[in-house]
């Protein structure tokens, strides 16, 4: 077979453009062609089989690296992939590509390394992309003690920003959020009148609380650049909240109560646990999402208290990183928490409590209280035909837990204590008397609300009278 000449620029020239792209091989280099598109648009690719990539039968893949578009005049430049190319530049290209082949390097990956690491110089660099994933590396909250990770991914969400899979610590762009409207402008462009038709756009949307949370993430990620010189001034600074909010007062009745339990215990792991655990304990839904089992003793912790007396039961502890207030938190198990949480069962892995991978908690949480919302009205209209719907959310099982022990009659003060709020009610020497944490009435009041639970799921009249003992040493 005679050899393919190498194109010279007259051939090139009468290359005409036809109804569907095509190629011509160039004998300048082995596996260089030139590629001519409908649109009369002529570009520089090399052909060739991956030393690495096999196809389905385990032959050596054919694989095809873009070289760039056709050069129409001379450059001096060095040639780049990417850039056009006049045809001994694409030649050079090729033979170079092919020369990483003979050794056992498949350029196709060469390429998209060095296209991902021009995109991680582009986001290091003056973008708002970049000072972003910056901010979530380095922000430590207010307080300066480190944003729980929980907090972190919330906030990343709102940016539009994802932990990126393959390369931790690291993120990616998803598409959504501020960087959906904003990714690639320098940090410097981002003007007032650009975030005002970003907040309005989500209020125009129907997400009036979504720009709220973005307008305060706004407010605290350009304070922090302002801080770190990035920028001379915040273009947030003076908005208000863009949209109006009503403070959440919804709590679970009885019958809801009992219906959510009942759903929760045919749902079963994960998600039904995980919504019995919130009833059982009040605490947060990510600080139930995210326990680790190394968090619990369900045997029992001795505790001496303040008064020199002895606490020894089961105990959940909170440490101050993932506390929302940072301060550590001891929630006392009732028997029936014990239970339900040594029935959990064990996944390998970091030692989750609530997880199907064994790696990271479970996630899904939306479309599984859609199912379980659906299952819960059906078991609600079992006694009640007429029962009228109105939705809820996980955090309102804080607020039910949060104002049934005052129901059951204890104080503000213990049932803050219970919950871990930090809210100012208690003050001057009373703060300094709460040091024992209230260990004894905490155990009560969860003990107390744990058995009104199990009262009303078994239909047994729920007691709202506990004894306030006092327990020895």
């Amino acid at each position: 077979m005679a050899k393919t000449r190498a194109l010279s620029n007259l051939a090139i020239e009468q290359l005409k453009p036809r109804a569907v792209r095509y190629e011509k091989s160039d004998g300048g280099a082995a596996g260089l062609f030139l590629v001519v598109h409908p649109s009369g648009i002529k570009s520089w690719v090399f052909r060739f089989r991956s030393p690495v990539e096999r196809d389905e039968v385990g032959q050596r893949a054919p694989k095809k690296l873009t070289l760039g578009p056709l050069a129409l005049a001379p450059s001096p430049a060095q040639p780049q992939i990417g850039q056009p190319l006049t045809p001994g530049q694409a030649r050079m290209l090729a033979t170079a590509a092919a020369e990483d082949v003979r050794r056992g390097i498949d350029p196709t990956h060469v390429r998209r390394q060095e296209k991902a690491e021009a995109k991680r110089e582009a986001l290091r660099d003056n973008t708002i992309d970049g000072a972003m994933i910056e901010f979530l590396k380095r922000y430590k909250g207010r307080k300066r003690q480190g944003l729980r990770e929980s907090t972190r991914l919330l906030t990343a969400h709102y940016f539009g920003l994802k932990p990126d899979p393959e390369k931790p610590g690291e993120w990616e762009v998803t598409g959504n959020g501020v960087l959906g409207k904003w990714s690639g402008r320098p940090l410097a462009s981002i003007t007032k009148h650009d975030a005002i038709v970003l907040l309005d756009s989500l209020v125009d949307s129907g997400r009036g609380v979504t720009a709220n949370r973005t307008l305060t993430t706004l407010k605290t990620f350009f304070d922090w650049c302002v801080d770190r010189d990035m920028r001379e001034a915040s273009p947030v600074a003076s908005l208000d909240a863009v949209a109006h909010e009503t403070e959440r007062e919804r709590k679970l009745t009885a019958a809801e109560l009992v219906a959510a339990w009942k759903v929760a215990d045919r749902e079963g792991y994960p998600f039904g646990r995980l919504v019995q655990s919130l009833i059982l304990l009040g605490q947060r839904r990510d600080e139930l999402r995210e326990l680790p089992r190394t968090e619990l003793d369900l045997h029992g912790t001795s505790i001496v208290l303040d008064d020199g007396s002895r606490w020894n039961e089961p105990l959940w502890t909170i440490p101050k990183e993932r506390a929302k207030n940072g301060r550590e938190h001891l929630v006392p198990l009732p028997p029936q928490a014990v239970a339900l949480l040594k029935s959990l069962p064990t996944i390998k892995g970091k030692g989750l409590l609530f997880t199907t991978t064994g790696e990271t908690p479970i996630s899904g949480l939306s479309k599984a209280k859609k199912r379980f919302d659906d299952a819960m009205l059906a078991e609600l209209r079992k006694s009640d035909p007429e029962y009228k719907w109105e939705p809820w959310t996980l955090h309102d099982l804080r607020r039910t837990f949060y104002s049934g022990l005052q129901a059951l009659g204890f104080s503000i003060e213990i049932a803050e204590a219970c919950v871990n709020h930090s809210s100012g009610t208690i003050r001057g020497v009373a703060r300094v008397y709460a040091r024992h944490r209230y260990m004894r009435e905490k155990t009560q009041a969860f003990t107390a609300w744990a058995r009104y639970v199990d009262d009303l799921v078994n239909g047994r009249a729920a007691s709202n009278v506990f004894p306030f003992q006092r327990e020895q040493a």
